[in-house]
């Protein structure tokens, strides 16, 4: 890397790290709705000047989770409604079946293996919560992070970029529905979930293309559900 490509690379790694900070504190219920959101404020905390965190502000609001009002400047969005969530689901539905349908006729092997992986991180992760006496805010984006984790990898093994960059433009607006789970150790559903998966993995590891399908149907349906939608 050159001199010049060191210090391009610096001010995006900066804008990288305030929004990862951002989103972080978003999705796990460290704001309520409604909250403002001080640009110069958190400039401060973080030693920065206010640029990066206007840039990251601007890359959020793209999400919902937060929303740009005349003379109150930045605020926590409300959740997702019921409505909002249900259509957000069959979206997911929509890709997700096409992106597993591919994953599964390509690379079947590799693809088993590293949904696997991804599943025992997300037990692994879920086994920490469980042991808690509290909510540790690192653990809960841990967890988030395993779920999206492993239904990343059905798009990674559809080999089609535009699926995947679909799924990405989703995954913004689904971070939304975190909120609802980070308000409290009652709303989370660890258990099912976990198991929901399983049966997704297992009906992969089969190479039972429509039971594969068929229990992420499930999956999303229930999810669904579980948030109000």
């Amino acid at each position: 890397m050159t001199t010049g490509d060191s210090v391009k690379a610096q001010p995006r790694a900066l804008r990288a790290g305030i929004h990862s900070k951002l989103l972080d504190r978003l999705t796990t219920g460290r704001w309520a709705p409604g909250a403002h959101l001080s640009i110069d404020g958190l400039a401060r905390e973080f030693n920065v000047s206010p640029t990066p965190v206007r840039e990251a502000m601007v890359a959020l609001e793209r999400t919902g989770l937060i929303q740009y009002r005349a003379k109150r400047g930045y605020i926590v969005a409300p959740p997702l409604n019921p409505e909002q969530i249900r259509e957000l689901i069959d979206a997911r539905l929509v890709l997700e079946r096409a992106a597993l349908s591919r994953a599964l006729s390509r690379n079947w092997k590799d693809f088993s293996a590293q949904l696997r992986e991804a599943h025992a991180l997300h037990d692994e992760t879920a086994a920490v919560i469980r042991a808690s006496e509290g909510l540790d805010y690192e653990e809960v984006s841990r967890y988030f992070d395993a779920d999206i984790a492993f239904h990343r990898a059905f798009f990674k093994f559809s080999e089609n970029h535009f699926l995947t960059n679909m799924h990405e433009t989703l995954g913004a607006h689904a971070h939304r529905m975190r909120q609802t789970l980070a308000s409290g150790r009652d709303k989370f559903d660890l258990d099912e979930t976990l198991a929901e998966h399983h049966k997704i993995l297992s009906r992969v590891e089969d190479r039972n293309h429509d039971g594969a399908l068929l229990a992420l149907e499930e999956h999303l349906m229930n999810v669904c559900s579980r948030f109000g939608g």
